[in-house]
């Protein structure tokens, strides 16, 4: 009977041909939001951190800690729907599987951490009081251990972020299967 069970849970899944659709809508906003964030922090070295350029750290970090729920969200919304993905991918290895699979189990946990870690930057300098309605903190800076921390995570992320762009690429080309309309509302 389990075994049973599980054959149709199998082909219902080989039937289903894209995500929930909550996932889709989450997906392509964290894409944008991740490209606005990467271009406008990568912009930031140009400003000193001060009460004059606030408006552009916050927006930076604001965006940031979005990205980090909507993660969130789409975590819980896979795991509500775990019965109700596409199958997954034919693999052309083990080693194939191995690396997809860590591709995006880090992939998932960075896009959370990174804006933790930049939040924590901003915490430890005071100026989260001047949201507040204070005074900006007299000689905020930002400790260069988090900086650096926070840099490597977002160069990391990108880099993971370019290796799952050109995997969905590569396996269009090696099978011919379009992965991009399982993450599509628009392509059929």
């Amino acid at each position: 009977m389990y075994i049973c069970a599980i054959n149709q849970k199998t082909k219902f899944m080989e039937n289903v041909k894209k995500y929930p659709k909550s996932m889709i809508v989450i997906h392509w906003i964290t894409v944008v939001l991740f490209a606005i964030i990467f271009y406008v922090g990568t912009t930031l070295d140009d400003y000193e951190f001060s009460e004059a350029n606030m408006n552009r750290f916050r927006t930076h970090a604001l965006l940031g800690v979005l990205v980090a729920l909507l993660t969130i969200i789409r975590y819980f919304i896979k795991k509500k729907n775990k019965d109700r993905l596409p199958a997954d991918i034919t693999y052309y290895s083990p080693m194939h599987e191995k690396f997809v699979k860590l591709v995006l189990g880090l992939m998932y946990p960075l896009l959370i951490i990174t804006p933790i870690v930049g939040f924590i930057m901003v915490y430890q300098t005071g100026a989260l009081g001047y949201d507040l309605g204070g005074a900006f903190p007299t000689g905020a800076k930002f400790s260069e251990t988090l900086e650096v921390l926070h840099k490597i995570l977002v160069f990391t992320l990108t880099g993971l972020i370019v290796l799952h762009i050109a995997g969905v690429v590569m396996y269009k080309v090696k099978t011919g299967e379009n992965l991009i309309k399982r993450m599509c509302l628009l392509i059929k």
